[in-house]
Protein backbone atom coordinates (compact mmCIF):
# COMPACT_ATOMS: atom_id res chain seq x y z
CA UNK A 1 0.00 0.00 0.00
CA UNK A 2 1.23 3.49 -0.87
CA UNK A 3 0.03 6.94 0.11
CA UNK A 4 1.40 9.77 -2.06
CA UNK A 5 3.83 7.17 -3.48
CA UNK A 6 5.23 6.58 0.02
CA UNK A 7 5.42 2.87 0.74
CA UNK A 8 3.58 1.89 3.93
CA UNK A 9 5.00 -0.86 6.17
CA UNK A 10 3.43 -4.25 5.37
CA UNK A 11 2.10 -4.63 8.93
CA UNK A 12 0.12 -1.36 8.77
CA UNK A 13 -3.54 -1.54 7.77
CA UNK A 14 -6.41 0.91 8.10
CA UNK A 15 -9.53 -0.14 10.02
CA UNK A 16 -12.92 0.07 8.31
CA UNK A 17 -15.05 3.16 8.81
CA UNK A 18 -18.71 2.87 9.79
CA UNK A 19 -21.33 3.88 7.22
CA UNK A 20 -22.77 6.67 9.39
CA UNK A 21 -19.42 8.47 9.60
CA UNK A 22 -18.86 7.95 5.87
CA UNK A 23 -22.25 9.53 5.15
CA UNK A 24 -21.44 12.51 7.40
CA UNK A 25 -18.10 13.07 5.66
CA UNK A 26 -19.72 12.78 2.23
CA UNK A 27 -22.46 15.25 3.21
CA UNK A 28 -19.87 17.73 4.50
CA UNK A 29 -17.84 17.36 1.31
CA UNK A 30 -20.95 17.96 -0.83
CA UNK A 31 -21.79 21.09 1.19
CA UNK A 32 -18.23 22.37 0.77
CA UNK A 33 -18.42 21.85 -3.00
CA UNK A 34 -21.76 23.71 -3.13
CA UNK A 35 -20.30 26.59 -1.10
CA UNK A 36 -17.27 26.80 -3.39
CA UNK A 37 -19.48 26.79 -6.49
CA UNK A 38 -21.59 29.61 -5.03
CA UNK A 39 -18.50 31.62 -4.12
CA UNK A 40 -17.00 31.09 -7.58
CA UNK A 41 -20.26 32.20 -9.20
CA UNK A 42 -20.31 35.35 -7.05
CA UNK A 43 -16.72 36.19 -8.03
CA UNK A 44 -17.57 35.76 -11.71
CA UNK A 45 -20.64 38.00 -11.35
CA UNK A 46 -18.53 40.67 -9.64
CA UNK A 47 -15.85 40.45 -12.35
CA UNK A 48 -18.58 40.84 -14.99
CA UNK A 49 -19.72 43.97 -13.14
CA UNK A 50 -16.22 45.42 -13.46
CA UNK A 51 -14.71 44.64 -10.06
CA UNK A 52 -10.99 43.83 -10.15
CA UNK A 53 -10.79 40.55 -8.25
CA UNK A 54 -7.44 38.71 -8.39
CA UNK A 55 -7.39 35.05 -9.36
CA UNK A 56 -6.53 32.35 -6.85
CA UNK A 57 -3.07 31.96 -8.40
CA UNK A 58 -2.42 35.70 -8.11
CA UNK A 59 -3.41 35.74 -4.43
CA UNK A 60 -1.28 32.70 -3.60
CA UNK A 61 1.64 34.22 -5.51
CA UNK A 62 1.46 37.35 -3.36
CA UNK A 63 1.34 35.38 -0.11
CA UNK A 64 4.32 33.13 -0.79
CA UNK A 65 7.74 34.41 0.29
CA UNK A 66 9.58 32.32 -2.24
CA UNK A 67 8.75 31.18 -5.72
CA UNK A 68 10.08 27.64 -5.48
CA UNK A 69 7.73 24.88 -6.57
CA UNK A 70 5.48 23.50 -3.85
CA UNK A 71 6.96 20.54 -1.99
CA UNK A 72 5.59 17.06 -2.53
CA UNK A 73 3.32 15.83 0.27
CA UNK A 74 4.97 13.88 3.08
CA UNK A 75 3.59 11.37 5.55
CA UNK A 76 4.65 10.65 9.13
CA UNK A 77 3.94 6.94 9.52
CA UNK A 78 4.88 6.90 13.22
CA UNK A 79 2.35 9.65 13.95
CA UNK A 80 -0.28 7.85 11.89
CA UNK A 81 0.26 4.70 13.98
CA UNK A 82 -0.34 6.70 17.18
CA UNK A 83 -3.78 7.91 16.07
CA UNK A 84 -6.79 6.10 17.52
CA UNK A 85 -8.21 3.47 15.13
CA UNK A 86 -11.27 5.60 14.31
CA UNK A 87 -9.06 8.54 13.32
CA UNK A 88 -6.94 6.22 11.17
CA UNK A 89 -10.13 5.06 9.44
CA UNK A 90 -11.26 8.66 8.88
CA UNK A 91 -7.81 9.55 7.48
CA UNK A 92 -7.97 6.59 5.09
CA UNK A 93 -11.46 7.57 3.94
CA UNK A 94 -10.56 11.23 3.40
CA UNK A 95 -7.43 10.35 1.43
CA UNK A 96 -8.86 7.25 -0.30
CA UNK A 97 -8.08 8.69 -3.75
CA UNK A 98 -4.40 9.05 -2.81
CA UNK A 99 -4.01 5.47 -1.52
CA UNK A 100 -2.90 2.77 -3.95
CA UNK A 101 -2.76 -0.94 -3.25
Amino acid sequence: MKIYNIEMPPDFTFPDLDTHTRAEIDALHAAMLRDKAEADALVERRRAEGYAIPTHEEMIGRMRCDHRPARAPTLNIAALRELPPRMQAIFAYLYRHDITY
